[in-house]
């Protein structure tokens, strides 16, 4: 009798830590599935697309690096600061200037700066098609290489 009594105490423990394992686990996936918020807006100046990236500095920089030299021709990098983990482009139509600051180890501040375009018709365009804009393709593009899901935001 009093072993069976042990044995019950000891699946339903055991029961216990799975339920608890398997909370966990879900309140972690939901977090996960959060996507990552794309702060974007224009000002006088140009446009400015902003997230906070959950991976480390070092590594959003070179993966700004990375798709900025796997675009060229098209893009061309005409600034690289690596130890200021500041990067500045352009597309011919549009220039910017990417930063990553490190927020903690694992959390990145990302701000992308772009100028007004300077060729005709392309800042209307731009308006009613903002994807095609050059700082909030920088940072959709970078979401994407590093795997986390962004969506847009406008201030």
């Amino acid at each position: 009798m009093m072993g069976k009594k042990r044995d019950t105490k000891r699946t339903v423990k055991c029961l216990g830590y799975l339920i608890s394992v398997l909370t966990t686990l879900c309140f972690f996936a939901c977090i996960a599935a959060i996507p990552i918020a794309i702060h974007y807006a224009k000002n006088k100046e140009g446009y400015v697309a902003e997230a906070e990236i959950p991976a480390p500095a070092e590594k959003v920089y070179r993966a700004a690096v990375s798709l900025a030299e796997e675009r060229a021709p098209e893009v061309k990098i005409l600034k690289r600061d690596d130890e200021k983990l500041l990067l500045e482009v352009t597309d011919d139509i549009q220039k910017a200037s990417l930063k990553a600051d490190p927020i903690t180890p694992e959390s990145t501040g990302v701000i992308i700066k772009a100028d007004v375009p300077k060729v005709e018709g392309k800042e209307k365009e731009y308006e009613k098609e903002q994807e095609k804009e050059l700082a909030l393709r920088i940072l959709k593009n970078l979401c994407t290489k590093l795997n986390v899901r962004c969506t847009v935001t406008n201030k």
